[in-house]
């Protein structure tokens, strides 16, 4: 019998076929071999099976499905998943040199129940880039506060998960936007504990379309993901959801609603002010030029070494 592997890397995929050779190849370029690629294509309209199956990898699956949503795909990549942790990565995304090995000598020790992720140069398409998260959880920090009152993110491209622990908890196929946010507060719930690498292991693609999302839809899915899984989140981190999330999606519909959410955020959600003030500029500009202000600052302070997509397989 051959033996499983250590990483499943699992690769969800929609009409990205310009792009997922050089995300897989990103992949293959790493000093850890002991992997293999899950590739879920959802549906893709731009037929990459034969861009695919020309890379002639063994470790490299394709699985084809209907298309039923990112959540869907990477939930049918988890439970065809043979390696011990998943290591997730957007078709748009790249691993940097290092990142399989640097994950795996974390993981030594390993009880099952660890969940890491990284620091991401973040690519908005300019000529910079710049590093996120700001800082890592702390040890006895709970995971809502982190993301919610303290504003830091897990980009699913930077995690990796035990594989029993992601086939428990899965993602919600239901949710258009947070997925991320939401499967990290359900790990938490099913005994994770999580842990950033302070080193940037991924290069997350960040150039979103402006206007793809209503904010009338985003509001109802916002408020609805809280009804629903507010429990799981102590007072403060509801607190601080209201503010850091559900006040972008409220203000242009509820803007004085939307202003009392992030007072309360400052004044009894632990939200710094920092955050506050580029959460009133995030909700209220309109959002290219929220976008353009934030390429601006990147362009100016960011970073300028090797970010490209080719620097991944350097």
């Amino acid at each position: 019998m051959t033996q499983a592997p250590f990483f499943s890397v699992v690769i969800p995929l929609y009409n990205r076929v310009d792009v997922v050779t050089e995300t897989i190849r990103s992949v293959l370029a790493q000093d850890w071999t002991d992997f293999e690629i899950v590739v879920v294509d959802d549906g893709s309209h731009d037929n990459p099976a034969p861009v695919i199956e020309a890379i002639g990898d063994p470790r490299l699956r394709y699985i084809r499905q209907d298309n039923a949503g990112g959540g869907a795909a990477r939930n049918r990549g988890i439970l065809a998943a043979q390696g011990r942790y998943i290591a997730f990565l957007d078709s748009d995304d790249l691993f940097l040199p290092g990142k399989l090995s640097i994950m795996a000598e974390a993981l030594a020790g390993d009880g099952g129940r660890t969940v890491l992720y990284s620091r991401m140069k973040v690519d908005r398409g300019v000529d910079r880039y710049w590093i996120r998260p700001d800082r890592g959880i702390r040890e006895d920090e709970d995971v809502g506060e982190y993301l919610f009152c303290a504003n830091q993110f897990m980009q699913t491209s930077t995690m990796v998960v035990p594989t029993a622990m992601a086939q428990q908890v899965l993602f919600d196929p239901a949710l258009k936007k947070g997925q991320d946010l939401d499967f990290c507060v359900r790990l938490q719930g099913a005994g994770a504990r999580f842990r950033m690498i302070d080193r940037a292991l991924t290069i997350w693609l960040d150039a979103t379309e402006v206007g793809r999302t209503s904010y009338v839809r985003g509001y109802e899915t916002s408020l609805d993901w809280l009804d629903r899984c507010g429990h799981m989140l102590t007072g403060r981190a509801r607190r601080g959801y209201r503010a850091t999330v559900l006040a972008y999606h409220m203000a242009p519909i509820r803007p004085v609603a939307a202003i009392k959410d992030l007072v309360i955020g400052l004044a009894a959600g632990g939200v710094p002010p920092r955050v506050i003030a580029r959460q009133v500029l995030r909700s209220y500009m309109p959002k290219g030029a929220y976008r353009s202000l934030v390429n601006g600052f990147v362009l100016r302070f960011g970073k300028a070494d090797a970010l490209s997509r080719s620097s991944a397989r350097s």
